[in-house]
C-alpha cells in the first residue's frame, strides 16, 4: 500500500509540472499575490479572474500600495467581478498587515485577518511559502471524496472534516516524498479543474486512479455526494433613474445598505416638481443565493432644471461613465434604461 501511495503521488506531482496551466498568480507566487489571486477565485471561474488579475496587480503591484488606496478605487478595480465584501476585506486586512510591517507566517495569524479562511490561508501557506499546509476548495473536495468514496451520510459537518483531514495527510504524505506542497496542493486543484471533472472524469489517464475507489466501483460520478438544495431568496428592489440630457443621476450606496460603497441609481425618488415620469423596465439578477428582481423608474428631468445634489454622494454620469464601482444590478438596469430610450 505504501508503494502505490508513493509512486501516485509522484505520479501526481509530474502529471501536475507537466500538464499545468500558465496563469499569472504562479508565476511569482509571492504571500502578496497568492492571497489576491485566492480571495478573487472564490466562487468564480479561473477564466474571468485572470483580467482582474492582471489589472489589480498593475495598479497595486505590492500591499503598500494596495493600503495606500481608498476603498473606493479598490471597488473600482473590483466591479464586475461580484461579491464586493472580498474587495473590502482585503483592502482592511492589507492596512492590517502593513501596520504589523510583515506579512503573517502561521495559520492562525492568517485567519485573524477579514475575509481568510481555513483554504486560504492553506493555499497561501502552502504555495508562498512552501508549508505542508492542507487546503479544500470545490476541485480539491472532488478529488477526494472520489477517491475515498467520502459522502454526506453522517452530515456536512463529519463529510468536512473527513475531507480536510485527507487533505492534510495528502500534502504531508508528499512533503515527506519531497514534494513541494506548493506542488502537491496546486495539483489536486489542477486535476480537479481538469481530469476529474464533474459529469465526464477521465480516470483511465488519472494519475490516482490506483487509490481511487469510485474508480474501481465504477462510482465516479456519485461522488461528491449531492448536497441538499440550495434555498434561494427572492429580493426585490426598486430604484430611480433620474436622467438629463445624456447624464444619469447615482448615488453612492452607504452602510447598512446592500452593496455599500458601490454607485447605483436612487432609492428614494426626489421631489421635483420638473420631473416627468417615463416608463419603468425590469431586470433580474442573480448573486450566491439571493435572485433579485428589479424594477427602475425611469424620470426624465428638463436640461435647464436646477435641482439640489448631495454632492458627497450623489453625481451626475455619462451613462457610458466607467470611473465609478457600480455593481452588476446597475449595469444591468443601465443597459435595459438605454435601449428604452434608444427604441
Amino acid at each position: 500500500m505504501t508503494e502505490i501511495w508513493t509512486l501516485s503521488l509522484r505520479q501526481l506531482a509530474s502529471w501536475f509540472e507537466d500538464t499545468k496551466r500558465l496563469l499569472p498568480w504562479r508565476e511569482d507566487p509571492t504571500p502578496y499575490r497568492v492571497w489576491v489571486s485566492e480571495i478573487m477565485l472564490q466562487q468564480t471561474q479561473v477564466a474571468t479572474v485572470i483580467g482582474y488579475f492582471d489589472r489589480f496587480m498593475k495598479r497595486f503591484p505590492d500591499i503598500q500600495s494596495l493600503a495606500q488606496a481608498s476603498e473606493s478605487e479598490v471597488l473600482l478595480l473590483w466591479a464586475g467581478l461580484g461579491y464586493y465584501r472580498r474587495a473590502k476585506h482585503l483592502h482592511r486586512a492589507s492596512q492590517e498587515v502593513v501596520k504589523a510591517g510583515a506579512f503573517p507566517e502561521s495559520r492562525q495569524e492568517w485567519l485573524k485577518l477579514p475575509g481568510v479562511g481555513e483554504y486560504t490561508a492553506g493555499a497561501i501557506l502552502s504555495i508562498a511559502y512552501g508549508k505542508p499546509e492542507p487546503l479544500l476548495d470545490a476541485n480539491v473536495e472532488r478529488v477526494l471524496a472520489r477517491l475515498r468514496c467520502v459522502g454526506r451520510e453522517q452530515g456536512e459537518t463529519f463529510y468536512k472534516k473527513r475531507l480536510w483531514r485527507l487533505a492534510k495527510f495528502f500534502v504531508e504524505k508528499g512533503h515527506a516524498l519531497g514534494i513541494p506542497p506548493s506542488c502537491l496542493n496546486q495539483a489536486l486543484m489542477e486535476l480537479g479543474a481538469s481530469l476529474c471533472s464533474v459529469s465526464q472524469p477521465e480516470c483511465l489517464i488519472c494519475p490516482l486512479n490506483r487509490l481511487c475507489r469510485s474508480f474501481k466501483r465504477g462510482q465516479q460520478t456519485d461522488y461528491p455526494t449531492k448536497k441538499p438544495p440550495k434555498v434561494w431568496i427572492a429580493v426585490q428592489e426598486t430604484v430611480h433613474c433620474i436622467f438629463r440630457g445624456d447624464e444619469v443621476l447615482v448615488r453612492q450606496r452607504e452602510s447598512p445598505q446592500w452593496r455599500a460603497g458601490l454607485w447605483d441609481f436612487l432609492v428614494e425618488k426626489p421631489v421635483w416638481t420638473s420631473l416627468r415620469y417615463l416608463a419603468e423596465v425590469k431586470t433580474q439578477h442573480v448573486v450566491t443565493r439571493h435572485k433579485i428582481q428589479r424594477r427602475t423608474h425611469i424620470w426624465k428631468l428638463s436640461k435647464k432644471a436646477s435641482v439640489l445634489c448631495d454632492r458627497k454622494v450623489e453625481k451626475w454620469i455619462a451613462c457610458n461613465d466607467s470611473t465609478l464601482p457600480t455593481g452588476a444590478a446597475f449595469k444591468k438596469s443601465l443597459q435595459a434604461v438605454t435601449r428604452f430610450l434608444s427604441s
